[in-house]
């Protein structure tokens, strides 16, 4: 991807790769407050120099940005498969970053509580709550968020259903 990531990419990514703003902030030479800049969605015009440091910091742990078609929306995915196959629950954190919903909101808008979707993203459970996991699901799907399965060539990731929906409001 040469153009710049969209703020849900940013987040959606940095969640692939599991580090803290501070320090993929580091990594990418920029400040802190800079990048919760760009993670934001109401974020005004941000510095392309800036946008391509934290983007090439992502692809560098191993990020691909999928940029919009006609016929679905941007997204992020692992560059390489697992060495452990992945499920879907395991992309549940990813997507949430994708929408900015945070874990309280998650919780309010699916009636599953914090504690069991924390558990579910952080696979503390050797088998987690079907019901709750149907109800995160349907959660993503009516916000328009697709997972993507791992591929022999790449790994797994999330992305939008339809083309701009990153670029519209979500209300929650």
């Amino acid at each position: 991807m040469d153009e710049n990531p969209s703020d849900a990419q940013i987040r959606a990514g940095r969640s692939l790769t599991g580090e803290s703003q501070k320090a993929l902030a580091g990594r990418a030479n920029v400040t802190e407050s800079v990048l919760k800049l760009l993670e934001s969605p109401s974020r005004k015009q941000p510095d392309s120099l800036n946008l391509k440091s934290v983007r090439l910091a992502l692809e560098a742990q191993g990020v691909i940005f999928l940029s919009a078609t006609d016929d679905v929306g941007e997204g992020v995915r692992y560059a390489k498969p697992g060495d452990k196959m992945r499920v879907t629950t395991d992309f549940f954190r990813h997507a949430r970053a994708l929408l900015d919903f945070s874990i309280d909101q998650m919780a309010s808008i699916s009636g599953v509580g914090r504690t069991t979707i924390g558990g579910i993203e952080r696979r503390k459970f050797k088998k987690p709550p079907e019901d709750a996991v149907k109800k995160l699901r349907a959660v993503f799907y009516q916000h328009g968020v697709s997972f993507l399965p791992e591929e022999t060539d790449a790994g797994g990731g999330v992305r939008f259903s339809k083309p701009n929906y990153a670029r519209y409001t979500v209300v929650v």
